[in-house]
This record gives structure tokens, sequence and C-alpha cells, in this order.
């Protein structure tokens, strides 16, 4: 690793971080595409998904400051994985980002939107799954800077 007194830089990125990083866009496009099917809504997505009318009445007229929220956690989660392979010490910042914008709009949700009601206690669990990958990421993209 190349340092100076106020940045970082990997010089070195090893074979596992490729790997890494493909895996997290992989789910981060089925994220995006999750994200898109149910902003509108898409009925037959979200039917398909087992929440029925439920689920359907959640995602309808999904207030903005949560979409914006969505958008964060999708974005800084899409771009942390790049960051990471174009060797920017910034990656870990967009990981952190994506979790903390993620753990917000699911305590938000939760507590105040009737997600668990609407969409149940698997996609409550799936969703801090989510959380937890993007702390495991955030994690390794700052070990890989300290190398």
């Amino acid at each position: 690793m190349t340092e100076t007194a106020d940045h970082r830089t990997i010089t070195k990125l090893p074979w596992h971080a490729w790997v890494i990083s493909i895996v997290v866009i992989a789910l981060q496009i089925g994220g995006i595409w999750d994200y898109l099917q149910l902003l509108e809504p898409n009925v037959d997505y979200v039917e398909s998904k087992g929440w029925g009318s439920a689920g359907v009445e959640y995602f309808t007229d999904y207030p903005l400051p949560l979409r914006i929220l969505w958008t964060l956690t999708l974005l800084a989660g899409t771009v942390a994985p790049v960051l990471l392979l174009v060797r920017s010490r910034f990656a870990g910042v967009s990981a952190l980002t994506a979790a903390l914008a993620q753990a917000l709009l699911m305590a938000i949700t939760l507590g105040f939107m009737g997600r668990f009601g609407a969409l149940g206690g698997f996609t409550a669990a799936w969703d801090a799954g989510i959380i937890a990958a993007y702390v495991a990421f955030w994690l390794y993209c700052r070990q890989i800077v300290r190398r």
C-alpha cells in the first residue's frame, strides 16, 4: 500500500477482492431489479413474492424520503465494489453508507409503516441479512485498504 499524509491507495488487489466484488455487484443487480419492480408497484411481481394485496398496498404511494433512502442504499452498495476494484479508499465509505441507509430504512419501515405485517418475517430477516452483508463488505474493504 502506498500512503501519503492524508491519502491511502491500494497498490495490489488480491484475487479474492475480484470474486467478492463480482458477487456483490450481482447481488446489487438483483436488488435494483427488485427496486424497479416494487416502486411501480408491479402487481404480478408483488404477488409472486407471496405478499398479495397487503404488499401491493404497502408499496403503492411509497413515501419519497424512503424512496430516496432506498435509492441511496442501492447506489452506495453498487458503487462500493466498483470503487474497490479501482483501488479507491472510498470503497469502505460507500459500503458503510449502504449499510447505514439500509438499517435506517428498515427501522423506519418496520417501526412506522407496518412492514412486518405487510411483508412478513422472512422479508424482515432477509433485510437484516442484507444489512449484515453490507457490514461484512465494509469490514472487508477496510481490511483490504489496510494491507
